[in-house]
């Protein structure tokens, strides 16, 4: 049998190794620990900020194109598009003179062209100048101005034409000096 003295540092030798391994175990647990946390709140600030870099695969909000049992959306049909001549109005600024070119395209709803519309021409072109020249450059100046004035005059052409129905107002120029 061994000397019980000797016998000692043995067993305790083997508890400060374990003791040890048990810090270093500890450690290595925190840090795959901390970088999993780390990983999972990056990956949660892409999904939550920035979903659109994520893959379809992987982003349940990606809604697919073809549901089971769906057709796919088909773009709308294109109406025919009239093209008008630009114009050039004084506006209704009076502090000092403004002018506004503007050229613009009608889109009607139907997909041909339609003999209303020539023989209406004269009319929708008084129609556009009456309410380009009510307008102030402050009006007109800022999107929401633009958005508005197309609704008026997409109102105002519907109701000079019979069976033409202008659904869209394209400005292709619009120049304010």
């Amino acid at each position: 049998m061994a000397d019980p003295q000797t016998a000692e540092p043995k067993l305790t030798q083997p508890l400060e190794k374990a003791s040890s391994k048990g810090k270093k175990g500890k450690k290595g647990l925190m840090f795959v620990l901390g970088g999993g946390l780390i990983f999972l709140l990056a990956l949660g600030s892409v999904f939550f900020f920035a979903p659109a870099l994520l893959p379809s695969g992987i982003n349940p909000l990606h809604k697919e194109k073809e549901v089971a049992g769906e057709k796919p959306l088909l773009p709308a049909p294109r109406g025919h598009i009239y093209n008008l001549d630009a114009m050039i109005v004084n506006l209704a600024d009076t502090e000092f003179p403004r002018y506004l070119k503007i050229k613009m395209d009608l889109e009607s709803e139907q997909a041909k062209p339609s003999e209303e519309f020539d023989r209406r021409l004269p009319q929708l072109k008084d129609a556009i100048l009456s309410i380009l020249t009510g307008k102030k450059y402050a009006d007109i100046v800022e999107s929401k101005g633009k958005l508005h004035l197309k609704e008026e005059i997409i109102e105002k052409a519907n109701q000079l034409f019979e069976t033409v129905k202008v659904k869209k107002v394209y400005f292709t120029e619009f120049v304010v000096q």
